[in-house]
C-alpha cells in the first residue's frame, strides 16, 4: 500500500515535467519559425557558391580540390575574395594549365590568398592594407578608384575589381572580383631596379655604390624592410645632380664618419625600417627604428597629410617630408617588405636637444573635444579611450579633462586654462603611462607641475624601446606646499637658484605662490629621438577627486631650468620682462 501510495503521487509530478517540457519545446520552435535566430536563415560561403551563383563555380572546385570546403562550411568569420569564372579561365589560361590540372598545392595557395580570418565588410576598408592578413599571412590592399566612365569601385591589390561586395551569409562576407589575386613575386630590390631610370637613377646609383641592393634581397623566413624612396627631383631640389654631390652633404652632416661607403649605407639604412609597414600603420605610429642605430623617423598626421622627420617643438621648426600616399609606388608590396615614395628628401641630422613644455592635456581625443581649451568644459574617460594615456588600478579609475578657462585665479593660474584630474593611488590609480612629446636625443631635467591637494605619494620611471628603464629618484608628495624663498626682506625679488638647489622652481610667469607647484623629479637620458613612455606609480593612498595635474617639463640639462616661465596663454616669457607684458595683463 505504501509502494502504491508512491506512485499515485510521483505520477503526477513527472507527468507535470514533461508537460513544462514539451511546452516550453513548443515555444522555442515557435520562436524558430519566427527568425529570432537569423544565422539559420543565412547560407554559408561554400553554398553561396553552388547554389546561389553559378559564376563562382569554378572557385568551388579550387576551394574543394585544395580541401578547404570543410572550413567555409563552418561557422566562422571570414572574408572570400571570389574570383568569377571568367577570371578564373583567364588566369589558368595565363598560366597554361587547366582546372583539372591544377595541384592540391596550387589550389591551396589560390585559397590561402583570397580568403582572411576575419569578417570584413567595405565599410571598414581604408585606402591601404586591410586589418587582418590572409590565411598566407599576407597582408591586401584596397584602394578607391574613378573609373573612365566617372564609376567609383574598390581595387583589390591592385589587381582585380569589387564586382558584388558585402554579401553576408552564415560564416563571414563574399565580395566577387574580376581577377585572380596573386601574391608579390619581386623583392624589395627587384622592385626597386624596376623603378624607371628616368625618375630614380641616383637612387638605384647610389644603393650599388652602398652594396645596399644586399639588404634589400633579403629573403630569410619572417624578416621583411620597409623602404622609402625619393626621386631625382627631390635631390635635384637640394642641389644634388651626383653620388659626389650627396656625399659633401653626408660629410658635412656626419664628420665623425670617414669612410664615403659607410655615408653611403648610412644614408639609405635610414630609409629603411623593420617590418612590413603599410600607410595605414604609419598613421598609427609615433616613430620607427631605422637600420641606423638610434636614429628612428618619426610620423605625424598633419590633416590629411602624413609627413617624415616634422620637428616642431621647442626651437625646432623642420617642416617634415610627406608620403605620397597616391603613388602608384606607395603601399606597394613585396615578397620581403613593402615600398613608399616620398616627396622629400630624409637624412640624417645631430639635432641639439631642445626644452619642451608639454600640457598634460595636449592628447588627439582630447584637442577633437568641440570644448578644448575653452571654459565650462568637462569630459570624463575611461580606460582605454585615450590613445597616449593608459593607466590601470582598482575601482576602475578614470581622468577628467577640465578647462576652466585663462581669466585670473592666482591659486588656479594652469596654462591655457586647463588641467587633467585624476587620483593617483595604491588603491585606485595604482599607475599611470604617458605617451611623452617628441624629445630630440640628449640629457633632461624632468619637472612636475600640479595644484597642490590631496596627499598622494609617486615614483616616475622613463622607458625607451630596446633600453633599460631609468627610475627618477624623487618621489614626489603632492601634499606638499612649494617653499617660496626671497632675496630681501620686502619679498619683490624670488631667490629662485634656492628653490632650485631644493629641486623646486616657479613655473608660473604671472605670480608665485605656494600651491602651483613644480617639482625636480630627476633627469633621464634620451638616446633615441622620439616618443618615449614616462611611468608613474602610486606609493601611497590618497583621497577625494585626487589632483589636478598641469604640465611635464622637459629641459636640457645645461639650459636654464627657471627661466623662461610659461604664462597662463602658453607664452614663453623671458627674464626681465615686465609685468604689465605678461598674460594677463592688469593683474
Amino acid at each position: 500500500m505504501k509502494r502504491n501510495k508512491l506512485i499515485n503521487i510521483s505520477l503526477p509530478i513527472w507527468l507535470f515535467c514533461v508537460l513544462a517540457l514539451i511546452t516550453g519545446l513548443s515555444s522555442c520552435e515557435t520562436e524558430l519559425e519566427k527568425g529570432v535566430y537569423k544565422t539559420a536563415d543565412l547560407q554559408m560561403i561554400d553554398e553561396y557558391m553552388e547554389n546561389k551563383d553559378a559564376n563562382l563555380s569554378e572557385f568551388l572546385q579550387i576551394i574543394d580540390k585544395a580541401d578547404y570546403r570543410g572550413m567555409l562550411h563552418a561557422y566562422g568569420t571570414y572574408t572570400c575574395f571570389a574570383p568569377t569564372n571568367a577570371a578564373i579561365d583567364n588566369y589558368l589560361k595565363e598560366k597554361g594549365k587547366t582546372l583539372e590540372g591544377l595541384t592540391k598545392e596550387e589550389a591551396e595557395q589560390i585559397v590561402k590568398f583570397h580568403v582572411i580570418n576575419d569578417t570584413i565588410s567595405t565599410l571598414d576598408f581604408v585606402d591601404g592594407r586591410l586589418p587582418s592578413t590572409n590565411i598566407n599571412r599576407d597582408y591586401l590592399t584596397t584602394k578607391t578608384e574613378v573609373d573612365n566612365a566617372g564609376d567609383v569601385y574598390i581595387k583589390v591589390n591592385r589587381q582585380a575589381r569589387i564586382t558584388a561586395k558585402n554579401i553576408l551569409l552564415g560564416n563571414g562576407y563574399i565580395h566577387v572580383v574580376d581577377n585572380v589575386l596573386k601574391p608579390a613575386q619581386l623583392t624589395l630590390a627587384q622592385t626597386f631596379a624596376a623603378l624607371p631610370d628616368a625618375e630614380y637613377s641616383l637612387m638605384k646609383e647610389i644603393a650599388v655604390a652602398a652594396d645596399f641592393n644586399s639588404t634589400l634581397q633579403t629573403q630569410e623566413s619572417g624578416k621583411y624592410f620597409t623602404f622609402f624612396v625619393q626621386d631625382n627631383k627631390t635631390f635635384e631640389d637640394l642641389g644634388i645632380k651626383t653620388v659626389e654631390d650627396l656625399l659633401v652633404r653626408l660629410r658635412k652632416n656626419s664628420p665623425a664618419i670617414s669612410d664615403d661607403k659607410v655615408l653611403l649605407y648610412n644614408f639609405l639604412a635610414y630609409h629603411t625600417v623593420g617590418g612590413r609597414v603599410y600607410v595605414t600603420d604609419l598613421m598609427a605610429t609615433s616613430s620607427l627604428p631605422t637600420l641606423v642605430k638610434n636614429q628612428p623617423l618619426t610620423f605625424q598626421l598633419n590633416n590629411e597629410f602624413l609627413v617624415i622627420n616634422e620637428f616642431k617643438v621647442g626651437q625646432l621648426n623642420e617642416e617634415g617630408i610627406q608620403v605620397d600616399r597616391n603613388s602608384e609606388y606607395s603601399d606597394l608590396t613585396c615578397t620581403n617588405g613593402v615600398m613608399h615614395r616620398i616627396l622629400g628628401q630624409i637624412e640624417i641630422k645631430k639635432r641639439k636637444a631642445y626644452r619642451v613644455y608639454w600640457d598634460m592635456a595636449d592628447m588627439p581625443e582630447i584637442k577633437a573635444l568641440k570644448g578644448y581649451r575653452k571654459a565650462g568644459t568637462t569630459q570624463v574617460f575611461l580606460s582605454g579611450e585615450l590613445s597616449e594615456m593608459t593607466w590601470g588600478g582598482k575601482s576602475n579609475p578614470t581622468v577628467t579633462y577640465i578647462a576652466n578657462g585663462t581669466s585670473w585665479n592666482e591659486k588656479g593660474q594652469y596654462v591655457y586654462g586647463d588641467m587633467m584630474r585624476f587620483r593617483i593611488c595604491t588603491n585606485v590609480m595604482q599607475w599611470v603611462e604617458f605617451k611623452m612629446p617628441l624629445l630630440v636625443e640628449g640629457t633632461y631635467k624632468v619637472w612636475i607641475s600640479w595644484r597642490r591637494a590631496n596627499p598622494a605619494t609617486f615614483r616616475t620611471s622613463f622607458k625607451q624601446d630596446g633600453q633599460e628603464d631609468q627610475i627618477l629618484p624623487t618621489v614626489v608628495d603632492m601634499s606638499s606646499y612649494m617653499p617660496i624663498y626671497w632675496q630681501n626682506t620686502e619679498k619683490t625679488i624670488l631667490d629662485g637658484d634656492k628653490m632650485e638647489s631644493e629641486g623646486w622652481k616657479q613655473y608660473n610667469a604671472k605670480k608665485v605662490n605656494s600651491v602651483m607647484c613644480c617639482k625636480l623629479m630627476g633627469t633621464i637620458k634620451v638616446l633615441s629621438t622620439g616618443r618615449h613612455i614616462l611611468r608613474l606609480d602610486a606609493l601611497s593612498g590618497s583621497k577625494g577627486y585626487g589632483n589636478d595635474w598641469d604640465m611635464i617639463q622637459f629641459i636640457p640639462v645645461d639650459e636654464d631650468q627657471q627661466w623662461p616661465k610659461i604664462a597662463m596663454n602658453g607664452d614663453w616669457i623671458e627674464n626681465g620682462t615686465l609685468d604689465n607684458q605678461i598674460f594677463p595683463d592688469g593683474q
